[in-house]
């Protein structure tokens, strides 16, 4: 199981069946994203729909309250029950419930967009004492990088915009 799935079976073992957004608001996840892994959860009969037209859920105080359904209501099948069990409680947030679910903090995760890392192509050539400056800033891309030992280091290859700015800043080191 992935993370999102875990926090899923864990959050509806714990909370009892809920609707995708307002699930999606409890765990601060894209609601979209959510959606797709209780389709998934359910085509591995992980979760099903509640059919009843009431549902019962638990509160903070630990009381059980019951309403009526307007959403689609999800809960865990027996076999989601005995993975829940079986999963460590992983460290991971859980908004409280709130009467209304926070419509403005949902649109938000809904529409963030994944910055896409832009790879330049870049020959570097920076003196002996950068060298572990260079490292930090490449990680484990300066091992991927083609290595010239001369009188200067000279890197050559794929890295990130935001690491080609840093690396800019680096005294004597000179990037084309």
């Amino acid at each position: 199981m992935n993370e999102l799935e875990k926090k899923v079976v864990l959050t509806i073992f714990n909370i009892g069946p809920t609707f995708i957004s307002k699930l999606a608001n409890r765990i601060l996840e894209n609601q979209n994203e959510v959606r797709e892994c209780v389709r998934k959860l359910i085509d591995e009969k992980m979760l099903e729909r509640v059919e009843n037209i009431m549902v019962q859920y638990k509160t903070k105080e630990e009381n059980v309250v019951v309403k009526h359904r307007n959403h689609t209501y999800y809960k865990l099948t027996k076999l989601g029950e005995r993975k829940a069990k079986e999963l460590e409680e992983d460290e991971f947030y859980v908004r409280e419930a709130f009467k209304t679910y926070n419509k403005a903090l949902q649109n938000k995760l809904d529409n963030v967009k994944e910055e896409k890392v832009e790879n330049v192509y870049c020959v570097i050539d920076l003196p002996y004492s950068q060298e572990i400056s260079a490292k930090a800033i490449l990680e484990e891309d300066f091992e991927k990088l083609e290595k010239e030992y001369g009188t200067t280091i000279t890197l050559r290859g794929n890295i990130t915009k935001i690491q080609k700015e840093k690396l800019a800043e680096l005294q004597n080191t000179v990037i084309i």
